[in-house]
């Protein structure tokens, strides 16, 4: 990066640093198939969109998805089994750079499917049924008596 400032500096050239987190996969879901291009270009299309100002936002669709029970269920069990035909698969593998490659993506699934398991049992969390301290419920401000025996 400091080569290219310091290049760009001597043509003339501003160079500014965009976060580039996420850019492919909002690029990959959001604007390359609505634009027909490539996940590369969408990918620069949003840190183009980000140095402008613009804040990307989730599409209706998706909060709908994250909102279904019955998807997050089922997203859940092809994580599940991806995961355990990911490790058949690595048993029958010889080649230990296939089986390398093959143990990446294992993680990969892995922490995809923690991930979701995380962010189904926190939509099963009642957030009214957190107990603060001496038996206070924190989210609605009540303070309950807490039987002390002696």
């Amino acid at each position: 990066m400091q080569k290219l400032k310091r290049v760009a500096r001597l043509k003339g050239v501003e160079v500014i640093g965009i976060n580039p987190a996420y850019t492919s996969v909002i690029g990959m879901l959001k604007y390359a198939p609505q634009l027909s291009i490539d996940k590369d270009i969408a990918s620069a299309y949003v840190i183009g969109r980000r140095e402008l100002g613009f804040k990307e936002d989730t599409p209706e669709s998706y909060e709908k998805l994250l909102k279904d029970r019955t998807y997050l269920e089922f997203a859940l069990k092809r994580y599940e089994e991806g995961e355990k035909e990911l490790k058949e698969l690595i048993e029958k593998e010889s080649n230990e750079y296939k089986r390398k490659a093959l143990k990446s993506e294992l993680k990969n699934v892995q922490k995809a499917k923690k991930l979701l398991t995380n962010f189904i049992q926190s939509l099963q969390s009642d957030p009214n049924g957190r107990k603060g301290t001496d038996g206070r419920n924190s989210e609605q401000g009540e303070n309950k008596k807490v039987s002390q025996s002696a």
